[in-house]
């Protein structure tokens, strides 16, 4: 039902979860050489013709009116296709597209140096038929250029991780239990891994609110996205905490639009929406559309009316992870004059967790988001303490 700008919680009564144990010990296995065959996955490609298949809730706005009613805002936010005719991709945008498309498509997403791949050919075995000649891909493996973000997590953990994720399918296990036990469970292994991982930290949003509310275009649901990656606050960041102040009406100082304690010390650097596999990943879309564009206004309140008029925010990098398959969005913020226009970037799909080689693919994704939360949001960041003479 829709109550004026209000989008009503689309989500069920989360249900308990049945906890899956993804071990974290050491695994093996092989790569070697074979010639270049076809790179997609046709089970991945065809995920989200399927998700737009589900009907929604009677009396609930669909993702495409809710998009249509941010599209009518006095400062719009908008869903645009990467190449759209409509305006040119900016770009840094057009960056961070290639880079992630790249490893979307499983070049350079494996990390194996020479001794290891004389020793990895013992587990063999425990792969599919499908993974087996896939990991002989020989671009797939690229040891110097994968460690420049992270390293690759062991097999057994991934293994594991498929396993859980096929059974939650197959028990049509509600959306708390996919947020926890596969969701959750592969973005802290991503995030375990990375180059970066002593820098970020990655935090529940479920229960967190848009605060002060007026920072919101749009009224929200009472669950907005799941997950953020946070920045750990160092020595700079914690000095310019003591001098923030609350945002009126709020009482509670937050370097984000949001109070929640979990947070309130952690710049969030990138958002994550996830879903059940019997949601549309479109859901996903004008929540996080509305989040980001509270956040963008909250970082331009830090320095005043004037300079935010001019504030360039760096294009930041969204994902929605629906069931088995993951995308990433990007979202970008156009100062006046171009209207203080925001636009959602769609989509590239990052992989699944069918196999492990598409598991791979979105751990190599999330670790160049990561890189670019700490080399780039971070560095960011200091500036606008800066401009804010914090």
């Amino acid at each position: 039902m829709e109550e004026g700008n209000t989008l009503i919680d689309p989500e069920k009564t989360p249900q308990p979860s049945k906890k899956r144990n993804i071990g974290m010990v050491e695994g093996e296995f092989v790569v070697s050489s074979v010639a270049l065959p076809e790179v997609f996955d046709a089970q991945s490609q065809s995920s989200a013709a399927n998700s737009e298949l589900e009907s929604h809730k009677s009396g609930r706005m669909s993702p495409s009116k809710q998009m249509a009613q941010l599209e009518d805002l006095e400062h719009p936010i908008k869903v645009l296709d990467f190449g759209s005719a409509e305006a040119s991709i900016l770009e840094n945008v057009e960056k961070m597209r290639a880079e992630a498309q790249l490893l979307a498509d499983g070049v350079g997403i494996l990390g194996y140096n020479d001794g290891e791949l004389a020793t990895l050919r013992s587990s063999r075995s425990r792969l599919d038929p499908r993974d087996r000649t896939r990991f002989n891909y020989t671009w797939a493996n690229d040891f110097s250029k994968r460690c420049e973000t992270g390293i690759m997590p062991d097999l057994t953990p991934v293994l594991n991780l498929v396993s859980a994720a096929i059974q939650c399918e197959s028990d049509r296990e509600h959306e708390n239990s996919w947020n926890e036990d596969i969701h959750k469970a592969l973005i802290n292994m991503a995030v375990g891994t990375s180059r970066y991982a002593q820098h970020l930290a990655v935090k529940s949003l479920k229960t967190a609110s848009i605060d002060p509310p007026t920072l919101a275009e749009v009224s929200l649901p009472k669950r907005v996205v799941d997950y953020g990656i946070v920045l750990v606050p160092d020595d700079r960041i914690k000095k310019a905490f003591l001098q923030l102040q609350p945002l009126a009406p709020a009482t509670v100082k937050s370097w984000n639009h949001t109070t929640a304690n979990n947070v309130r010390q952690t710049p969030i650097a990138v958002n994550i929406e996830t879903k059940a596999s019997d949601k549309s990943w479109t859901d996903g879309k004008p929540q996080l559309a509305i989040w980001t564009s509270a956040l963008f206004k909250r970082l331009q309140k830090l320095v005043g009316d004037e300079a935010a008029a001019n504030l360039r925010i760096p294009a930041m990098p969204l994902v929605i992870a629906q069931g088995h398959d993951w995308h990433l969005l990007i979202i970008s913020h156009q100062p006046s004059p171009e209207e203080g226009r925001t636009v959602i970037w769609q989509k590239i799909d990052i992989g699944n967790t069918r196999n492990c080689f598409d598991i791979y693919k979105i751990i190599a994704v999330l670790h160049l988001v990561v890189q670019w939360a700490e080399m780039t949001w971070r560095p960011w960041f200091y500036s606008l303490l800066n401009l804010a003479k914090m």
